[in-house]
């Protein structure tokens, strides 16, 4: 009977996202598909920028790591989120006013076009293994729900994703995303009650935590310094991710872009507190995690079938609103290196034509890496450290410090995303030499390589100071 419930509301669900994928359908240009024109009011964009970061390992990771872990795991996905959504706000009327499609424009007129095609090269990576990450997740979700394999729970997640991706571009996946982060919101607040509830209240909580869990338990800052790692690559990394400027740069104006960043602030501090709440709230209930994890055996197991389908309907919309946002930003990369090089007089409608193939391609490489790799935590922080070490200072220095050039640029992404790939090759068992283990050792190497680099480059080499003047005034808007 429950499974007939998990099916019918998966057939609303997904008929509800291709009928809000048609609505308003005006996909006539690169700017209309990957940016929706610039016309999304800044509430929506947020609340779209929301569903795209609250995905699987937040919904459901930080749960299980919650409940063994207490408090401080908070830091893992929810610190690093917060802190760079606040250095976004200052950066999002920097960002915007560069007038750029996507980061490879601004990497391109702050440095040069070589440049820009690198970060487009590692953004893509990135991208497609974040998507992995999310496939990972949704996998192992509906795998616990249904009778089928992981690859098939995976096939049919991605699917529907590619669809109503292709239909209607970003003005489909922004629409989908405020629809889903609704449905995930329910979803969270039902399964924290229902552990409450089932634990005898918070205060019953607190008993069985000081019986069976270490000191420090409901301490936030207890062992932060085991999370170090996760703290630095994820900040950094969304710091500077595509799929976050890829929402400011499609705000109408630099007001509205730090409107964009401050309303996806206000939604993320509580959405990461209840993730953490509902796992410690959990003790009650669990003696150890479950094997198919905390939410989803809390919704198959102690909820009514209406209950258990707004859960389970809420943690797919999260984990999908992420995927689908992978494909359409990487496809938005592989689209632009491939109209400058391949399609140099493609028309409006042919750059359109060539985003959807690129959706469907970053699609078959998110499978591909999810298939081999099925860690969805193992996965979402090597990403993050390759677009960290390669991509950080370049991009970020490049607003403020006039002296960093096009060689210094280069020199920076090619020291630390090299580094951090041939960590990615030990990670898949290749017996290279390496001094770090677990730790922030490895990514902590990757920035300062790629730092090194960049000054020391810049200060060697010629000055570029005429463009670096003016890109900065213009994101300062003098």
């Amino acid at each position: 009977m429950l499974h007939v419930w998990l099916i019918g509301g998966l057939a609303v669900y997904f008929v509800a996202l291709l009928a809000l994928s048609f609505v308003r359908q005006r996909t006539k240009s690169g700017e209309d598909f990957f940016l929706a024109g610039r016309r999304t009011p800044a509430w929506m964009l947020g609340f779209a920028f929301i569903a795209t970061w609250y995905g699987g390992n937040s919904a459901l990771i930080s749960v299980d790591s919650a409940y063994a872990d207490g408090m401080s795991s908070w830091w893992i996905l929810g610190g690093p989120t917060v802190i760079a959504v606040i250095a976004l706000i200052a950066f999002a009327p920097l960002i915007r006013r560069t007038g750029a499609m996507s980061q490879n424009g601004i990497l391109a007129s702050r440095y040069n076009a070589a440049t820009g095609n690198l970060l487009s090269v590692v953004l893509t990576l990135y991208l497609i293994m974040w998507g992995a990450s999310q496939m990972v997740a949704i996998g192992h979700f509906f795998e616990s729900f249904f009778d089928i394999s992981y690859f098939t729970a995976v096939l049919i997640a991605v699917a529907v994703c590619v669809v109503y991706a292709l239909v209607g571009g970003f003005r489909a996946v922004v629409y989908t995303e405020v629809f889903q982060f609704l449905l995930l919101l329910a979803g969270l607040v039902v399964t924290m009650c229902v552990a409450l509830a089932l634990s005898g209240g918070w205060d019953n909580v607190a008993a069985i935590a000081a019986e069976t869990r270490e000191p420090g338990y409901f301490n936030l800052f207890q062992g932060i310094q085991l999370n170090l790692s996760f703290i630095i690559s994820f900040g950094l990394a969304f710091m500077i991710d595509g799929a976050a400027w890829q929402r400011i740069q499609a705000a109408p104006t630099p007001r509205a872009a730090r409107w964009t960043a401050v309303t996806a602030l206000i939604g993320f501090v509580p959405l990461y507190f209840f993730v953490v709440i509902t796992g410690i709230a959990s003790l009650g209930v669990f003696g150890e995690v479950p094997e198919g994890g905390i939410v989803s055996t809390l919704a198959a197991g102690h909820m009514p079938p209406w209950l258990t389908t707004l859960v389970f309907v809420g943690i797919a919309a999260a984990i999908m609103s992420t995927i689908c946002t992978t494909f359409n930003v990487a496809s938005l990369y592989i689209t632009e290196l491939t109209v400058k090089y391949a399609l140099k007089d493609a028309t409006q409608k042919q750059t359109v034509r060539t985003g959807r193939v690129a959706t469907v391609a970053a699609a078959v490489l998110g499978m591909v890496v999810a298939v081999q790799l099925p860690s969805a935590l193992d996965v979402l922080e090597l990403a993050s450290e390759l677009i960290t070490a390669g991509l950080f200072w370049p991009m970020v220095f490049g607003f403020f410090w006039k002296r960093g050039n096009t060689p210094g640029a280069i020199a920076s992404i090619l020291a630390g995303g090299a580094f951090i790939l041939y960590g990615f090759a030990i990670e898949f068992g290749a017996p290279l030499p390496h001094f770090w283990n677990d730790g922030p050792a490895r990514i902590l190497t990757g920035l300062a390589l790629s730092l090194v680099a960049y000054l020391v480059v810049s200060l060697a080499t010629k000055p570029e100071t005429e463009k670096a003047e003016a890109f900065i005034a213009t994101a300062r808007g003098r």
